[in-house]
């Protein structure tokens, strides 16, 4: 069975469940999922793990009686002996996301200042671009696509969000880390360079930047 095919019956699975159980055994898929056991080998404990909850269920028996008070300690063996990954692959993942962001940054800033530059002869704001404006667009890109990839994970049957699985606190550390970094760029953009680029410039870096992630980052 493939990956894909093993998360869809593990969430025809987790439909099955009680409140309770399922919230558990959520956690339980968020601390196997971002830990260093393999894809496929993740999928196959989870798909155990919810049958033998399942079964304990129709006796009236709970997740935490089965389990434990720790979602994470049912697969603390195998997550203590799955091999640690590369560092060089994670740096390379994290590479990928803030080439990507800034590359679509410089590709908005250039279509953006072609329409200004059209429309009042003159790129305006479109024009500048801050130091501190790309190295926050390239930090904070690594911290969202992390947000939406713990969100994913606790996606139910069909792919549907719930609003009950969703990370209330992960989600107010980010917003208030994206306020945090507003703030700190009307502070700091003055103590930032500005450099002054025309639309075209911009749209040639994008160009680059679509080429990069080409023969860097999907070459096969």
């Amino acid at each position: 069975m493939k990956v894909r095919d093993m998360i869809k019956e593990n969430n025809r699975l987790r439909e099955k469940m009680t409140p309770g159980n399922r919230s558990f055994f959520e956690d339980m898929i968020l601390a196997l999922r971002a830990s260093q056991v393999d894809a496929v080998r993740t999928e196959e404990l989870l798909l155990e793990a919810a049958d033998k909850l399942l079964r304990a269920q129709d006796k009236g028996r709970t997740a935490q009686q089965i389990f434990g008070s720790d979602p994470e300690e049912y697969f603390r063996e195998a997550i203590e002996s799955a091999p640690t990954r590369p560092e060089r692959g994670k740096a390379r993942h994290y590479a990928m996301i803030s080439w990507t962001a800034l590359t679509l940054l410089f590709g908005m800033q250039g279509i953006a200042g072609l329409i200004t530059l059209w429309s009042q002869g003159t790129a305006g704001p479109f024009g500048r671009i801050s130091l501190f404006t790309m190295l926050a667009v390239g930090i904070g890109s690594i911290a969202g696509i992390e947000l939406l990839m713990k969100w994913l994970s606790s996606l139910s049957e069909d792919d549907v969000p719930r609003i009950g699985g969703f990370n209330l606190k992960a989600l107010g550390v980010y917003i208030g880390a994206v306020v945090a970094v507003v703030f700190a760029g009307l502070y700091f953009r003055q103590l930032f360079p500005v450099f002054t680029l025309s639309p075209w410039h911009y749209l040639l870096i994008f160009a680059c930047g679509l080429i990069g992630l080409k023969f860097i980052f999907f070459r096969k």
